[in-house]
């Protein structure tokens, strides 16, 4: 099928368009189908704070909230947009699940667009391929669940594939406008992600290196080092101010030292190893890759290299060229170049290409190829993760799994235990949860009604005079919480500490960790039943 017919590539372009409308759609449809979990949570109360006393603070009044990553004023360290989205969010949307994440999703949405441009921007006479590539962005269940959290993974996308859009315009209009609006773009993803941010920036220069490093005249890199030099200024100007750069508490891990070691004992490059090991094994096992796709692109590029790298021989010049191969306009490259730039949702290109290399070959076979790799979580068998609550392979339909989510009610624990807290607590009864990550973001739901304590002790990392100056019950020693929230159970040490003064009242039966995380090794795309864990509710005994 010859692509480059105009009536062709309106048949794609409009093909394009309605794969594009069915994801926005995808994109915001009940978008309170779940309550916010653990990192929502505090991202979301962050935002509430802002909107309500313009400033980013763990302290809404009645709670603390953050704890291990706040600085010495009390302000969170995390990168301010995404609270900044939320803010917004809110304001327009109201103070709910669909508030916290619609911003985000929007986001979510316009970060298809600027994918679409960027690639008739490498892809112009290619229509198809723009088919194939964006359908298997658009349609990915994983990046429609990363879109439609309130956390900075829409927003990291959009910035990445915004700046190598301005980017590539620079360099085709030459117009020196682009570059402080890419400076700009690279400032956002900063103050979105500071570690995506920076990675944005130097996959950015690593690519104008290796592809453009020749073309580029001392005037331009002056400009390129003014505009990098610029972000990393205001970036850390930003990072000094809050304290993480210089100080008694630089670095992140003094903030978050309460926190659990990741890897057990294991020494800093086995870790390192270990992790790398583990983000590789998920780019396959999830849906952004193939171990089949990888292996036949991998070759592809092989052969298109080695090629390229032999010396030409000498022929008669006026010998006329030999007939080109049907596939001489495969753009194996330019897909190469949009993979290059370094992004998770780029690794589905790789999938594009191959489709349009089968297609090419015979339509149906193609289609097939189409329908099993976008459909289905096939390419990654039989290497599929293991669902860690389930012990099951994470193989399936998994578009039609998050379609048939997000259309239907999921219990979850966070929603449960919050209206148990609405319906049975006193006004200002103190509640104690061991777990920090859903003790924030159950401040979301019950922070109004009930008051969070008994967090911290004497070895705690913030300011004491500080604290103090709260009047909040947070001090373990010297208070006594009226509930105590079990998710999954307690440990033997608290079981101990209160089982004289406590009794269970209630156990809910809702499994306790929140599944509906994006990750897919954690992500069931169904409520899971509680087991023999749970939800327990304690309740101070009358003295």
């Amino acid at each position: 099928m010859n692509t480059s017919n105009p009536n062709v590539s309106k048949f794609y372009t409009l093909a394009t368009a309605g794969v594009f409308l069915i994801a926005a759609y995808l994109c915001l449809v009940n978008l309170d189908y779940a309550a916010l979990w653990h990192d929502e949570g505090p991202t979301a109360v962050h935002g509430e704070i802002l909107l309500q006393q313009g400033d980013i603070t763990g302290w809404d009044g009645r709670n603390l909230m953050g704890h291990t990553m706040l600085n010495e004023d009390l302000r969170g360290v995390w990168p301010p947009l995404m609270y900044a989205l939320n803010a917004a969010g809110f304001a327009i949307f109201g103070i709910d699940e669909t508030g916290a994440r619609i911003v985000h999703a929007i986001i979510g949405i316009a970060t298809l667009g600027v994918f679409y441009l960027l690639l008739r921007q490498h892809l112009p006479s290619h229509p198809r391929l723009v088919f194939f590539i964006f359908t298997f962005a658009a349609w990915s269940a994983q990046l429609l669940l990363y879109f439609r959290q309130s956390r900075y993974f829409s927003m990291m996308v959009f910035a990445l594939f915004l700046l190598y859009y301005l980017y590539e315009r620079y360099w085709q209009s030459k117009n020196p406008a682009y570059l402080p609006a890419a400076a700009i773009v690279a400032a956002l993803s900063f103050f979105n992600h500071y570690a995506g941010g920076a990675a944005t920036m130097l996959s950015l220069a690593a690519y104008h290196i290796f592809f453009r490093g020749r073309a580029t005249s001392r005037r331009e890199w002056g400009l390129f080092a003014l505009c990098g030099a610029g972000v990393v200024a205001v970036g850390a100007f930003y990072l000094a101010w809050l304290g993480v750069l210089g100080g008694e508490r630089s670095g992140f891990l003094d903030f978050g030292a309460q926190a659990e070691p990741y890897r057990g004992d294991l020494s800093p490059l086995a870790l390192f190893l270990w992790k790398m090991w583990a983000y590789i094994r998920e780019l396959f096992t999830a849906d952004w890759i193939s171990w089949p796709v990888f292996l036949w692109f991998a070759g592809v590029m092989l052969l298109a290299w080695t090629g390229s790298s032999r010396p030409a021989r000498r022929r008669n010049r006026r010998r006329a060229s030999p007939p080109q191969p049907p596939d001489s306009d495969f753009p194996r490259v330019a897909t190469g170049k949009i993979i290059a730039m370094g992004a998770l949702p780029l690794l589905l290109a790789m999938k594009g290409l191959f489709v349009e290399w089968v297609w090419r070959k015979h339509v149906v076979a193609g289609a097939a190829v189409l329908c099993a790799l976008l459909f289905s979580s096939i390419g990654a068998a039989p290497f599929n993760l293991k669902n860690v609550f389930t012990g099951k392979a994470t193989f399936g339909m998994h578009l039609f799994q998050f379609i048939r989510e997000v259309h239907r009610p999921y219990r979850d624990s966070i929603s449960a235990v919050s209206n148990y807290l609405l319906q049975n607590a006193e006004k200002d009864d103190l509640v104690y949860v061991p777990s920090y990550a859903d003790r924030d973001v159950l401040i979301f739901y019950a922070g109004d009604h009930v008051r969070f304590c008994c967090f911290l002790d004497e070895n705690t990392l913030l300011p004491r005079e500080k604290v103090a100056a709260l009047q909040a019950p947070l001090y373990i020693e010297e208070n006594t919480p009226d509930w105590i929230i079990g998710f999954g159970g307690l440990s033997e040490e608290l079981v101990k500490q209160f089982a004289a003064r406590y009794a269970v009242i209630a156990k809910l039966d809702v499994f306790p960790y929140p599944t509906q995380r994006p990750e897919l090794a954690w992500h069931a795309f169904s409520p899971l039943g509680a087991g023999q864990s749970g939800v327990f509710i304690l309740k101070r005994l009358d003295e």
